[in-house]
């Protein structure tokens, strides 16, 4: 294996989508009516091609050059131009916007697959589209006409690139402190003045133009998050007739030497140093903060699919070194002078590390593709009702996307690396990169404390707990219909009393509420993340069971086998193998990495209120 392979797990994901999800009955839709399944297949394939042979060469070569300065503009890895031109030529990096203005406009579980495969190929080339996509997006549901038709085509052709601007030096997750002003000209137009940082890919030589979307407070807007509007500043003016105009008084000032997306930009810019930098209005004055989460939570979900992308990447080349390198003999033979040497695979330690990296990835792979699949059914869903419930399932899910998949993203590379061992430490192999690009995945988009205490103060506490009972209602439905099904009815047992755990952790916590107030519950607001993103992974899983049952009773009535796991059939039969496996990673999951996040759980229960009045 070289330095540049990627290869993804396309059988997984296969079944994910046409077995469990049923994809192709989004063609039914009148939105998705031009996707059938063949389409649809074409268009995984496809890119995940498209990642594997054109964009994961430039890995190495991109993290290796970095990005540099030149005469105030930023300059990427030259390797990067012709994969990103590509991309949008191709319309891999546009696969699920809208065809109005240029876009592929298939569904967003195909386009997150291609970003899956996108992102484990090189993250911070990856990085630029989903960012380009985000901003475009907010211009498409916010923006005036005149901004739609200046800006979005060229965003999805790849001509402009895009970024997300809130973070300022003195306010990173505290938004609502941010002192970039805007100063009103009239129609729209205003005038912007401050300082940005932390742009992820806030500048690049790839575009002609970068689209900021910029967060500002109006002069006379109050204090908070409730004062802040939100702004189109391109780094060029654009003229009425689409040709690039003047110097829009935007500076990149310096971009930062990180540990990791090296092929990445994170910029520090200057709006209006000269008094001469112009922003247009994206919605109402006042409304800048809820129409900048449209662009935050697709980001927080793309972050998650990080933890995927890396973690999946770092899997599959963990599992092909352990089944090529040859070191020491099997366990049961240490004491036979004679015996022959075996790959590393067959070593009980490395076994358990890739069954524990496997079970990880499919987890998250489950979690973030069932993410998505509700964005495409609120999509094409008319009744109100559901709608609602659609988007109540997206606004729980996405902490546990953004926070869960990423925290185990890391753990999954940091296995691969143990199982790699001394050559995983070098550049010869992807993994010592995996571990540097997946480090920042915890932390940006909101760190993994800030997700936990969204999903305890924002979802599970607000509304008498709503939400909460809304996903406690779809796990007792798969409780209820699977009780007593022959292969994972003991898994349903398991699973069964994680939600009483659940359930008593809400009581208790709105105990703690009243007793000691939202400070005493952020002490173990994390672990309850990683416990119920854990247990919502399950409940994906187990579905997932009980398809691969089905399909496995199914081979085994057309081969007239009665017991089709003591066969050696089995292990001959790809399909079989795969569904066989799919079994026995949901046991483990269930039965070995869901415990994990329990005791965590319980821990952070059990920690001294004290702690809260150490002086350090």
């Amino acid at each position: 294996m070289s330095s540049t392979d990627l290869t993804l797990d396309k059988r997984d994901i296969r079944f994910a989508i046409w077995e469990w999800l049923k994809l192709d009955k989004l063609n039914n839709s009148e939105k998705f009516a031009d996707f059938d399944k063949g389409t649809l297949e074409m268009i995984v394939e496809e890119g995940i091609r498209f990642a594997i042979e054109v964009v994961s060469p430039t890995r190495a070569e991109s993290d290796r050059n970095g990005c540099r300065m030149k005469d105030g503009r930023v300059k990427v890895s030259e390797c990067l131009h012709k994969p990103y031109q590509k991309a949008y030529e191709l319309g891999w990096a546009s696969t699920s916007n809208s065809q109005e203005y240029g876009g592929m406009g298939a569904p967003a579980t195909i386009g997150l697959i291609v970003s899956e495969a996108i992102n484990g190929a090189n993250l911070g080339l990856g990085m630029f589209f989903g960012l380009t996509s985000g901003a475009a997006k907010l211009i498409e549901t916010y923006g005036s006409e005149m901004l739609k038709q200046k800006y979005i085509a060229k965003m999805y052709q790849g001509k402009y690139t895009g970024t997300m601007c809130l973070s300022e030096p003195h306010a990173g997750s505290d938004v609502g402190a941010g002192t970039t002003s805007a100063e009103s000209l009239g129609k729209g137009v205003y005038k912007i003045k401050g300082t940005k940082c932390w742009i992820s890919s806030g500048d690049s030589d790839l575009g002609e133009n970068v689209v900021h979307a910029v967060l500002a407070r109006v002069k006379g807007s109050p204090d908070g998050t409730k004062g802040l509007s939100l702004f189109v500043v391109p780094y060029f003016r654009v003229n009425d007739n689409g040709s690039l105009g003047e110097w829009n008084d935007v500076t990149v000032a310096s971009i930062e030497n990180k540990m990791g997306i090296h092929s990445s930009p994170t910029a520090v810019l200057n709006f209006g140093e000269n008094e001469d930098c112009l922003g247009w209005i994206l919605g109402k004055e006042g409304q800048g903060i809820a129409a900048m989460f449209q662009m935050m939570n697709t980001a927080r979900i793309f972050t998650g699919l990080i933890g995927l992308s890396l973690g999946g990447a770092a899997y599959e080349n963990a599992k092909t070194y352990a089944r090529e390198r040859v070191q020491g003999t099997n366990i049961s033979k240490i004491r036979d002078l004679n015996a022959q040497s075996v790959s590393i695979i067959e070593h009980p330690a490395v076994r358990l590390n890739l069954i524990n990296m496997k079970s990880r990835v499919e987890s998250m792979r489950a979690l973030i593709y069932y993410t998505a699949f509700q964005f495409d059914l609120e999509r094409i869903t008319k009744n109100d009702h559901d709608k609602e419930n659609l988007q109540n399932m997206i606004d729980m899910l996405t902490p546990m996307c953004k926070g869960w998949c990423t925290e185990v993203g890391l753990e999954v590379v940091q296995t691969g690396l143990q199982v790699m061992g001394g050559v995983g430490y070098t550049k010869d192999f992807p993994l010592e990169q995996l571990y540097r690009d997946a480090r920042i995945s915890t932390i940006y988009e909101g760190t993994t404390d800030i997700q936990a205490l969204d999903l305890i103060g924002r979802k599970i506490l607000r509304n008498d707990g709503a939400l909460f009972q809304q996903l406690m209602v779809n796990y007792s439905e798969l409780i209820n219909q699977h009780r007593d099904h022959k292969e994972i009815g003991q898994l349903i047992d398991i699973f069964e009393g994680y939600c009483e755990s659940l359930y008593e952790t809400s009581i208790s916590t709105r105990e703690i509420l009243k007793e000691r107030g939202m400070e005493s519950i952020a002490l173990y607001a994390t672990p309850f993340l990683m416990f119920i993103s854990s247990v919502t992974a399950g409940w994906l899983l187990l579905q997932q069971a009980v398809v691969a049952s089905e399909q496995l009773s199914r081979i085994r009535s057309k081969e007239g086998l009665e017991d089709l796991d003591d066969s050696e059939f089995i292990v001959k039969n790809e399909n079989a193998l795969f569904y066989s496996n799919k079994l026995k990673t949901t046991r483990y999951f269930l039965e070995a990495v869901i415990p994990q996040y329990q005791s965590l759980l319980e821990g952070g229960k059990k920690q001294n209120f004290d702690a809260l009045e150490i002086i350090f």
